[in-house]
């Protein structure tokens, strides 16, 4: 809560034309905590850093109709910090969320963000309209973007990744990953699994070496092909909804009646999780990994 969330400064940048780039963080963060960086429109590219500290700096880029000076908040709630980039759009922004007022984004200047983070430290990464790209960093990552791509490699823990129109990549995982995107191609490739992922529109290609327990998946796309690799262990009950004639597995699989002309269920080795795939209209594939 912002009453809770003690504001330790507030950078501004002028709205001069023209470009400006100005650190806004630099301090420790402990290992365990979260550092957030939530951005109205512009980039986010997060790295690791070698050392205990971490930084954040803006690159601000100023647009033809700006309406207004970009202000950079930092606050603490505990060991936690979030970083938000204040426009006049801006209604709230704190641990909790970010919320603004519709209108024209021609008008409002882009800051784009990097950030280097100490290994051991969670990390909240969304803007509103921008790409999001994070390089072998953050014990738990979420990344998000209303418009653009989002990019996860190396995340060394959960990792939740979601564009409202972008593609999602999550590459080189070490834990559970939930990816969405209202359109655009998702493809995941986890050390450990569980995953789910979701699209409005394109293909899914997923990838998990193992799983841990027992917790369901579901993948599902209205428009393209789902293509999902397991661990050679597999124990599931699969439910996909899609023509019958474009599902191919692996798999021995054990359908007895649980099949029609557009949908199949059965059981791989004991059943032991429920993993549910649906397409409008592409391939369903259950492959070996």
């Amino acid at each position: 809560m912002m009453k809770r969330s003690a504001a330790l400064g507030i950078l501004l940048l002028a709205s001069a034309a023209g470009a400006q780039e100005t650190p806004v963080f630099s301090g420790q963060i402990s290992s365990g905590a979260w550092l957030r960086i939530r951005n109205y429109k512009g980039d986010i590219r997060v790295t690791e850093s070698s050392g205990s500290t971490a930084t954040v700096t803006a690159h601000r880029r100023f647009e033809r109709r700006d309406d207004g000076e970009t202000k950079f908040e930092v606050k603490r709630d505990g060991q936690n910090v979030t970083i938000c980039a204040i426009t006049e759009r801006t209604r709230r922004c704190d641990e909790e969320g970010y919320d603004s007022r519709g209108g024209d984004d021609r008008s409002v200047g882009r800051s784009d963000f990097t950030v280097t983070l100490p290994r051991g430290v969670r990390l909240l990464a969304s803007t509103g309209n921008g790409e999001v790209d994070v390089r072998n960093a953050g014990a738990d990552v979420r990344a998000s973007s209303g418009n653009g791509e989002v990019n996860v490699s190396g995340a060394r823990g959960r990792v939740y990744a979601n564009s409202g129109n972008g593609s999602v990549s999550v590459d080189k995982a070490d834990g559970e990953v939930e990816a969405n995107s209202g359109n655009g191609t998702i493809r995941v490739t986890t050390a450990k699994g569980p995953v789910s992922a979701h699209t409005g529109n394109g293909g899914i290609d997923v990838s998990m070496s193992s799983l841990s327990g027992d917790g369901d998946m579901e993948f599902s796309t209205g428009n393209g092909s789902i293509t999902v690799g397991f661990p050679s262990n597999l124990s599931a009950t699969i439910e996909a909804n899609g023509s019958f004639r474009n599902f191919d597995t692996d798999f021995p699989i054990n359908m007895g009646r649980g099949w029609s002309g557009n949908h199949v269920r059965g059981t791989i080795g004991s059943g032991a999780r429920r993993i549910r795939l649906s397409t409008g209209n592409g391939h369903i594939a259950l492959r070996k990994i």
